[in-house]
């Protein structure tokens, strides 16, 4: 088993350093030829099983990707330091999420809270699947700030336990996130 975890991180190493040799070898930083080096960081990534979505700057500078839960559009925060994710206890209705009480508890900024699971069906392009671990969470505290400098309001935030099962891999000069749907 630890040869073939050894052996997924390594490819997923291999493909983050491809695209971090075709950035560097642009000469400029990849200002001239960021669109023909994204299509073949995409096609590269395409060949390997990987989704390519684009992500989304706010004003704030946070990065953000959208997903369809149960059919709707749902924004997501790209959190790389998040280690659930979840969707705003609010949306809870308009994404039709049933709560599920747990034992678990989740800290944010200036708060500790329970964690309420939840799940949904997913599509990221044209991949759906289904996901039990999702949680409900009150984050109107952080929409809150966003809007107090107009910046983009999200449904949820994409942590960490998502972005590792789906091996995810961020370019952030691009403004792609690379995600393997296939676990």
């Amino acid at each position: 088993m630890a040869d073939v975890t050894r052996s997924r991180v390594m490819k997923q190493m291999a493909l983050a350093l491809i695209l971090a040799l075709t950035i560097g070898c642009s000469g400029d930083g990849g200002k001239t030829d960021s669109v023909a080096l994204a299509v073949e960081h995409d096609s590269i990534m395409l060949e390997n099983g990987y989704q390519v979505v684009p992500l989304f700057k706010t004003r704030t500078g946070h990065l953000t990707v959208t997903f369809s839960v149960n059919g709707k559009a749902c924004v997501f925060l790209v959190d790389t330091g998040g280690g659930a994710t979840l969707i705003d206890v609010e949306k809870k209705d308009k994404y039709g999420l049933e709560a599920f009480n747990t034992r678990d508890y989740a800290a944010g900024i200036g708060s500790v809270s329970r964690l309420v699971r939840t799940s949904a069906n997913l599509k990221i392009n044209e991949v759906e699947f289904r996901s039990d671990s999702l949680f409900l969470m009150d984050i109107s505290y952080l929409n809150a700030e966003f809007k107090k400098y107009h910046s983009r309001q999200v449904d949820g935030i994409l942590g960490t336990d998502f972005l590792d099962r789906y091996h995810a891999i961020i370019d952030y000069q691009n403004a792609r996130i690379y995600l393997r749907m296939k676990e």
